[in-house]
């Protein structure tokens, strides 16, 4: 993964567990996902992340049924099943982030000035 580690991406993973309880795996799913420019289908994923392709399956739907990915049919030539590929609208992404991080820290400030 090409993602370097720093303060703000450590930030972005905790907000990403705690905002939509999301597990380790799923979150490197999701950041695997949004590096890339054309999408990942589950095939690339699960071979990425050296897991099954039903676990891959449901992480996937988890962050779909989020709204943090988009799922679309993608080309396929060989007949059968559609292959769907994986990505983000990132201007998207982040409106909607944005959004949910607001809507925590209101509420996070309702807590605390319940208690003090």
């Amino acid at each position: 993964m090409s993602i370097e580690i720093t303060e703000k991406y450590v930030i972005l993973k905790r907000f990403l567990s705690v905002a939509y309880g999301l597990s380790e795996s799923e979150i490197d799913t999701f950041l695997r996902i949004l590096e890339s420019k054309e999408g990942k289908d589950i095939d690339a994923i699960s071979a990425e992340l050296k897991i099954s392709k039903s676990r891959t399956s449901i992480i996937l739907k988890k962050l779909s049924d989020a709204g943090l990915v988009d799922k679309e049919k993608g080309d396929n030539m060989k007949g059968g099943r559609p292959k769907y590929v994986y990505s983000v609208n990132k201007e998207e992404l982040k409106n909607r982030l944005i959004a949910k991080s607001e809507e925590l820290c209101k509420e996070l400030n309702q807590v605390i000035k319940s208690f003090i």
